[in-house]
């Protein structure tokens, strides 16, 4: 007979002995794999974060946003002001973006996140004029 630390393989204490490791083992294997799946949802929660990030089409955010008014891109007056090649400082685009200009301009500050704001801010920058 087989016997595991004085019990003799077919008894009852042997079988309840074998199923408490296996128990054991098994919560502590689900407890590993809980922290696991845990760990890849935070770091796939940041990596969605990033994406959507680096998925940010500040054009077409600008189109249907800002476009309106701002035509060609910016690039042109329209309603509102040609942007491209404006003298205006980063702090005073980012609070007419944020609070607006009344009567005409909207405020976006409820609507856009500060990344969504400087991406804007950075699209502006970089308009070139028409030629």
């Amino acid at each position: 007979m087989i016997e595991r630390e004085g019990e003799p393989f077919g008894s009852l204490s042997f079988f309840i002995d074998v199923l408490d490791q296996i128990q054991t083992v098994s919560m502590r294997t689900a407890l590993m794999a809980c922290g696991l799946a845990a760990a890849l949802a935070a770091g796939s929660a940041r990596a969605e974060t990033g994406e959507q990030t680096a998925s940010l089409n500040v054009r077409q955010l600008f189109a249907t946003s800002c476009g309106w008014c701002h035509q060609s891109g910016g690039r042109t007056e329209g309603r509102g002001p040609k942007l491209a090649g404006t003298d205006k400082s980063d702090e005073y685009i980012i609070n007419q973006i944020k609070k607006g200009k009344p009567p005409g301009m909207p405020a976006f500050g409820g609507s856009f996140n500060d990344e969504q704001i400087h991406a804007i801010l950075a699209y502006i920058r970089g308009l070139k004029d028409e030629p």
